[in-house]
């Protein structure tokens, strides 16, 4: 098995990359958000995000030390942790994973017993949607988004987009004023995002992107809220980054149904809209839409040999 481990070539993730890594993850069928390649390639540069192929698998880790591991995508999931195990073995270090959920640690236990200690990453924690249910905002328990939505209509003349190479910029700029009146972006999760963006949006069609804006004044008018996702599997899509400016802050609610009832609806029946990151008003804000489902997450940890 070691001389298979040694074969793994660790790398940096290229937008090229998106030709045979996405396929291998979506068949995967995983649901959450670290299973698309539009997400480990976003944020390669401030997770340290790798990739390495090995026949019809895909292997990805973050960090430079101690690095965590996702689960291996394509092929048998017990040989590929055996050869991981081996690898990190190799290193001198012990095997972190990341991305199970509960199922898939007891499933783990079962192969590898007593081997991982498991802990759940609550704040990595994903929702995801009946994109219906966003689109359609029916019930009481929607009737403070479709006020959003009632309050905005009101008070601005105002149409949906999609995202294409002719408001590119637009967008991108909107981002840009965005991020200025969040401190300039002083923290660097927000300036790596900014870039990350910026670089997703000019490759959308090979990242398998679909974006949408609100603007405000008629044609020609203001970009005051973005969105953009690409699918997790056949029956998820996932929303990366979803942005209003705070004057306009009620369209956070117009663009997120516009774009559910525009790009996802009839094409995928969930939307995972990603965690909270343990930031309480985020979690706040994901709740209200209600989620069908708060995807678990958990670390497994390699006992000392």
């Amino acid at each position: 098995m070691l001389d298979t481990a040694q074969k793994l070539e660790f790398r940096t993730p290229t937008v090229e990359d998106a030709v045979w890594v996405a396929p291998i993850l979506r068949s995967g069928n995983y649901r959450a958000c670290e299973f698309s390649f539009t997400t480990i390639y976003m944020w390669r540069n401030y997770y340290r995000n790798q990739i390495a192929r090995l026949g019809d698998t895909v292997f990805a880790r973050s960090g430079d030390t101690e690095p965590v591991y996702l689960l291996p995508a394509g092929g048998d999931l017990k040989e590929n942790i055996s050869l991981l195990r081996e690898w990190e073995h190799a290193q001198g270090e012990n095997l972190i994973l990341f991305g199970a959920d509960k199922a898939m640690t007891e499933q783990i236990d079962v192969w590898f017993p007593g081997v991982f200690e498991w802990e759940p990453s609550r704040n990595d924690f994903d929702y995801l949607y009946n994109t219906e249910d966003l689109v359609n905002l029916s019930g009481k328990k929607y009737h403070g988004k479709r006020n959003h939505i009632a309050a905005f209509s009101a008070a601005y003349d105002w149409q949906y987009e999609p995202i294409t190479d002719g408001n590119t910029d637009e967008v991108i700029a909107m981002t840009r004023e965005w991020c200025k009146e969040r401190g300039n972006c002083e923290d660097p999760g927000l300036q790596n995002e900014r870039c990350a963006i910026r670089e997703a949006l000019r490759h959308r069609e090979a990242l398998s992107i679909q974006g949408g804006l609100i603007r405000v004044g008629g044609d020609g008018g203001k970009v005051v809220a973005m969105t953009m996702g690409s699918p997790i599997n056949s029956e998820v899509f996932d929303i990366h980054v979803e942005k209003a400016l705070p004057a306009y802050a009620t369209a956070y609610s117009v663009i997120n149904r516009e774009f559910a009832a525009h790009a996802v609806l009839g094409n995928y029946a969930l939307i995972n809209r990603e965690n909270d990151l343990g930031i309480e008003g985020l979690r706040r804000a994901k709740k209200s839409y209600n989620p069908v489902l708060v995807l678990e997450k958990y670390l497994g940890t390699e006992r000392s040999r």
